[in-house]
């Protein structure tokens, strides 16, 4: 061999050497062993995420919701893209390869996922967003200087009933600016960006009414105005205003309206063990799905039905009478630990392997609640911006609170259900026909407090059924009727249980 002058080696290093160390130092693409995409059938509860063992699993969920959750940001910091990032739904199961599920890891791999199956491409950036910008009134800070021993907290005080109350003893306001937006969330609904330029620490106490006894007070003139959250800072010579600030944001600069549909590998259609059997007369209804082991307990079969086609118990109609009646027990085994769809899927198979079941899909009045016009006009303001289409709900002392932005009527009955599903316990159905698109907030009282206010024991909060929130803040009826919807219709089925 014919060795070159060291002028030509050290040539060939240069270029030889750069490659190298790039191979060496480039980390492995992070993808999923397996990933099935497909597209969420009508009324699919929100939900999921990362579990154990290195799997995601998602329902009903917006492509926008799978970007935040990949890049570890909130919804309003994914910006540009279609209006459909934030509305089409759909179901996700993926496995990660043995040994690779860190939480870095994990995302990495939800971001291959998008990239591939939807050709997702992003870039960050920092846009100016809206937000609320706390400055120093004309008057200047009416804060007191904290002691330096103390401690930061704001704790919920005594005052006069019907109010919020809250002392705050060292907090400084970037504390501050992070706290409004949890203890008032009915008046901020963006995030607080400190702009007081104020350093140090103060004691400071906030008395406020929840936005919807001020917005009642308010539509009576002949009774006292209560204190807004932003009087209650005004008090305090501080200002809460809506503006501008720039923020770290993720951009979407392309997405696919379909995913990429990939055939995920086979797998088990049925469960490798698996027993039926009549259920014991007395026992209280259960169910357990945990490590690919399924254990229902004293359910009828029309809900054994239901749950196997992932419908409610009134889409399954027709049979005989003894579907209501007789309770039955399965429990079955798969080595593989399944989804939530697939072992649906795999409890259909055993029903109708084990009933000897037979139905047919079509169309019939079922009870639902409709969402239609009321006698006033409605009071919905039209969407002016460029907001995607989201529903965000929060807990706090007034009662739930539901803010969506960009949202067409046909979007709220899709959604409303996941949230106030204590009293949408029937599918939703948008019957306004209103075509815009519209921002709007409801607030209304858990459906488990209600007794409180009915005994006298809760003192603050909204006291309104979502049924009414919707009737007076949005001036629009929900109510319960019969509406055609597509139900399974049991045609055979037999009592005794096959082997």
């Amino acid at each position: 061999m014919k060795t070159g002058s060291p002028d030509d080696v050290a040539l060939i290093l240069s270029i030889l050497l750069p490659c190298a160390l790039l191979a060496q130092t480039t980390p492995p693409r992070a993808e999923f062993e397996t990933a099935d995409i497909h597209a969420s059938a009508p009324g699919t509860r929100e939900g999921g995420g990362f579990l154990p063992e290195g799997r995601f699993e998602c329902r009903g969920t917006t492509v926008l919701r799978l970007i935040a959750t990949a890049y570890n940001v909130n919804t309003d910091r994914v910006v540009g893209g279609p209006d459909w990032l934030g509305s089409d739904r759909f179901d996700i199961t993926a496995k990660a390869p043995p040994r690779r599920t860190a939480p870095a890891a994990l995302q990495g791999m939800l971001q291959s996922l998008l990239a591939d199956r939807f050709g997702l491409d992003v870039h960050k950036d920092q846009k100016d967003l809206p937000v609320y910008l706390l400055t120093v009134g004309k008057k200047g800070p009416k804060l007191r200087k904290a002691a330096a021993s103390s401690a930061p907290e704001c704790p919920s005080a005594d005052g006069p009933p019907g109010m919020n109350h809250r002392a705050c003893r060292a907090y400084s306001m970037p504390d501050l600016s992070r706290l409004l937006p949890q203890i008032a969330g009915t008046y901020v609904d963006r995030p607080v960006v400190d702009a007081t330029g104020l350093d140090g620490r103060y004691d400071f106490r906030l008395d406020w009414v929840g936005k919807a006894g001020y917005l009642a007070a308010k539509a009576n003139p002949e009774g006292p105005l209560p204190t807004s959250i932003f009087d209650a800072l005004d008090k305090l010579g501080l200002k809460l205003e809506p503006g501008t600030h720039p923020e770290p944001v993720i951009v979407v600069d392309y997405v696919n309206r379909a995913p990429i549909e990939y055939a995920p590998p086979p797998g088990p259609t049925g469960f490798e063990v698996a027993e039926v059997r009549a259920g014991k007369p007395g026992a209280m209804p259960s169910l357990t799905a945990r490590n690919g082991r399924l254990e229902i307990l004293s359910f009828p079969l029309r809900k054994l039905i239901a749950l196997a086609f992932e419908l409610k118990d009134e889409m399954v109609t027709g049979g005989p009478k003894w579907l209501d009646a007789d309770s039955f027990d399965v429990i079955a085994k798969s080595t593989e630990v399944m989804s939530p769809h697939a072992m649906a899927g795999m409890l259909k198979t055993l029903i109708v392997e084990r009933f000897k079941l037979e139905t047919h899909s079509e169309e019939q009045p079922a009870p639902v609640f409709a969402l239609s016009l009321g006698k006033r006009a409605p009071k919905l303001n039209e969407a002016g911006g460029s907001d995607h289409s989201e529903c965000r709900s929060s807990l706090g002392a007034a009662g739930i609170t539901c803010t969506c932005r960009n949202t067409t009527m046909a979007q709220l009955a899709e959604r409303l259900p996941d949230i106030a599903g204590a009293y949408i316990v029937h599918p939703m159905v948008d019957l306004t026909g209103l075509k815009g698109a519209y921002d709007f907030s409801l607030i209304w009282t858990p459906r488990a407090r209600l007794a409180d206010f009915a005994s006298g024991r809760a003192e603050t909060g909204v006291n309104l059924t979502v049924f009414e929130a919707i009737d007076q803040q949005l001036g629009l009826k929900l109510e319960e009727q019969k509406h055609p919807m597509p139900v399974i219709v049991i045609d055979r089925v037999e009592r005794s249980l096959q082997e």
